[in-house]
């Protein structure tokens, strides 16, 4: 095998464990939506099986393979779905599966096709995206009221602006806000039992009011801290800071050795030049598998528990990599691009930083296909 993710199982236990410890009165969603964070949705159904109160998916597709795995939890699926998809809530084993929806057309339309499907009404307070709000949410809640008999099951919102900040203002802003929807849902749900919930990791970490009867915890889930940020603001909360394990690892292998002269020139575009003999390794990853070209010539592979750096851009397929200085360095070595290796860490931050970016799209963009072991 020349690439492949290793998930780490006690990592991911203790993770949940930390927010059940967090929030021990809200329920505990896991959102494994899109691939679990690239964590491999299969594997983590099976690390997750009665140990998380929901699941959050992004589409009824999702939903239905991630019944394969797990027949019992409920499951909210949170992204925009084509109303003709809602016929496949028909199938047998779509029992639990719910949708969040964002207008009254979208609940007309679920009534038309898959009337029992409970729903979960999602309400914009200021991220500007799907939901209601204002005039057009006040007549969905009129609505609502009107028909009783309707399977409306929660009400959400999603923070906007938690993560990048440590001044809280706009998300008490948008609290305020859900508070206020919240009051006229329940003036229309009559004796129904609605679930309420905003909190996704970093509000569920820093702001305690915000936890209600459910948190959403998608990125601290797989063990990274949503932003610096975030981590500052707990610092300030927490006598001891919440222990979150990265539950990730991806590997490779070395499937070719280039000892080259000085002078020589690396990769595509002539970018790299080496001004010494040197050793290249070569790794079956590239831009392809998920390994942002970003991270041409400023990133580093750990070898033998060194780190060895980029040389050059990072191809389709394939990176390269100085490894001169590691001794006895060999064909089918292991070679790590995100994860530790006897006391070095390349950790999904550090390439994010590289790549200007953020940790979730370090981790959500590796591969489909390439295999997730559990560990």
């Amino acid at each position: 095998m020349l690439n492949w993710i290793e998930i780490n199982k006690n990592a991911y236990l203790n993770n949940v464990s930390v927010f059940r410890k967090l929030h021990p009165d809200s329920l505990f969603m896991a959102v494994i939506k899109s691939n679990a964070y690239g964590h491999g949705l299969k594997e983590s159904a099976e690390i997750l099986r009665g140990q998380a109160d929901w699941f959050g998916v992004n589409s009824i597709a999702e939903a239905l393979i991630l019944r394969d795995f797990d027949q019992k939890t409920p499951i909210l699926v949170m992204g925009m779905e084509d109303p003709l998809h809602y016929s496949l809530l028909k199938e047998k084993k779509s029992q639990g599966i719910r949708l969040v929806l964002s207008t009254k057309d979208s609940v007309e339309d679920l009534l038309k096709t898959s009337p029992e499907t409970p729903f979960h009404i999602k309400v914009d307070t200021g991220m500007s995206r799907l939901g209601l709000h204002g005039r057009e949410l006040e007549d969905l809640f009129q609505y609502l009221k009107n028909n009783p008999d309707l399977p409306w099951e929660g009400l959400m919102s999603h923070f906007a602006n938690v993560e990048d900040v440590t001044d809280q203002n706009f998300a008490q802003e948008q609290l305020r806000r859900f508070l206020e929807a919240k009051k006229l849902a329940m003036e229309s749900a009559g004796n129904r039992n609605i679930i309420s919930h905003i909190a996704a990791s970093a509000a569920a970490i820093i702001l305690p009011e915000s936890r209600m009867d459910m948190c959403r915890i998608g990125i601290s889930l797989y063990g990274f801290w949503p932003s610096r940020q975030t981590r500052i603001s707990a610092s300030s909360l927490y006598k001891n800071l919440p222990e979150l394990m990265p539950v990730l690892s991806w590997k490779s292998r070395i499937v070719h050795l280039n000892q080259i002269p000085a002078n020589s020139f690396v990769g595509y575009g002539c970018t790299e030049r080496v001004f010494r003999d040197t050793l290249v390794a070569v790794i079956p990853a590239g831009y392809f598998e998920g390994y942002d070209r970003s991270l041409s010539s400023r990133s580093h592979i750990l070898v033998k528990g060194m780190r060895a750096r980029i040389l050059g851009r990072v191809c389709m397929n394939m990176i390269m990599a100085d490894v001169s200085h590691i001794d006895g360095v060999k064909h089918g070595d292991e070679a790590v691009l995100i994860g530790r290796q006897n006391e070095e860490e390349i950790s999904a931050d550090e390439l994010a930083d590289h790549a200007r970016t953020i940790n979730y799209e370090i981790v959500s963009r590796i591969q489909c296909d390439i295999p997730r072991k559990i560990v």
